[in-house]
């Protein structure tokens, strides 16, 4: 299994993971009112959302580390991964060992050890023949079967699913941007202390089932 190192991804992820690969059409201030529980990983304002699944009582668990912020995002994709149909990998080779890292979660925040989150963008390799449309909706079936707010959101490519985790966590799968490409998928953690930052532990650079 590749690896990717995060030291060079803090200053770079914002303009290549989620300006390039999974932004929205819109422009300004990337501001993203979420249900309660859910961490904010940017984008359009949200103007409407589905009612809730039953017995959703989220609840963000504020990583106590940097290696458990990111083990348990991974423990996530891979079992998104291993909920799809077989032949499909999550692959962050094209971002250069760039494609993960921490970002700082208030825009607004003057101090270097202000709150952050561990974010990681990846292209999803498909077989030949799938209809990327269907993936987008196995994506949404996977994590609704995990009692995960999962709904789509106004202002990115259509057709896209976020996926809420009671804990904090958010998955979204959203449109390339030329007909025919597989969707991209990106990932975040909830928010943690920037003291507990680190940019020395690797992250897979491919995800398989």
């Amino acid at each position: 299994m590749r690896y990717v190192n995060t030291r060079r991804a803090s200053a770079l992820l914002g303009a290549l993971a989620l300006s390039v690969m999974l932004s929205g059409c819109g422009g300004g201030k990337l501001e993203m009112p979420t249900p309660s529980g859910a961490t904010d990983i940017g984008g359009p304002t949200m103007t409407s959302s589905p009612p809730t699944p039953p017995g959703w009582n989220p609840k963000d668990v504020v990583p106590q580390s940097q290696q458990q912020a990111q083990e348990t995002l991974l423990d996530y994709l891979r079992r998104t991964v291993k909920g799809l149909s077989s032949g499909i990998t999550f692959d962050a080779s094209r971002f250069g060992g760039v494609g993960s890292g921490n970002v700082g979660c208030d825009d607004d925040a003057t101090a270097a050890d202000g709150p952050t989150r561990f974010n990681v963008a990846f292209d999803i390799k498909v077989p030949p023949g799938t209809d990327n449309a269907t993936l987008i909706q196995a994506f949404g079936d996977v994590w609704r079967s995990w009692g995960w707010y999962v709904y789509e959101r106004d202002g990115f490519r259509k057709p896209n699913l976020f996926g809420f985790s009671p804990d904090g966590y958010v998955l979204r799968v959203v449109a390339a941007a030329r007909d025919g490409f597989p969707p991209g998928l990106e990932g975040s953690t909830p928010c943690f202390p920037g003291k507990l930052a680190r940019n020395d532990i690797a992250f897979p650079t491919v995800v398989t089932p």
